[in-house]
């Protein structure tokens, strides 16, 4: 009887974690001047990602998984992190940008568009060049 009440117990306090801990980190909302950028609840996170992904033709981990590629298909870098609005709509994705530091810009959501590979993976593709996403906004440390 003390194992099963110390086991229900236990299931409780893990539950109560993974409760705390609903927040991703892939997810994000774009912070005050000079803060750490907010993760939000992955219950809000799925709600707002579910829309702009099918939106994209994308599921959520296609989109969070996805590499942006030129108009002649080279590799620019990859989605780091999805940054939504106070209202949580999509608004851009943080790309690790290929190159010397692997630099993170913040690309504005209309400024990408969905692709499917040869191979069946799906990826965002820009009009933007190297030297324009390299111009974009960085996200610093401080920002995420």
């Amino acid at each position: 009887m003390k194992t099963i009440a110390l086991t229900a117990v236990v299931a409780l306090s893990m539950a109560g974690l993974v409760a705390c801990s609903d927040r991703d980190d892939d997810v994000v909302q774009p912070p005050a001047p000079g803060a750490a950028p907010e993760p939000v609840t992955e219950t809000r996170a799925d709600t707002a990602l579910t829309t702009a992904a099918v939106a994209m033709g994308m599921t959520r981990q296609e989109l969070e998984d996805a590499d942006v590629l030129s108009a002649d298909n080279t590799d620019l870098g990859d989605v780091e992190t999805l940054v939504l609005d106070a209202a949580g709509t999509l608004t851009g994705v943080v790309v690790e940008l290929e190159g010397p530091g692997d630099p993170r810009v913040v690309v504005p959501v209309d400024q990408l568009t969905s692709i499917s590979s040869a191979d069946g993976s799906k990826d965002l593709t820009t009009a933007l060049t190297a030297a324009q996403l390299q111009a974009l906004p960085a996200w610093t440390a401080n920002a995420g």
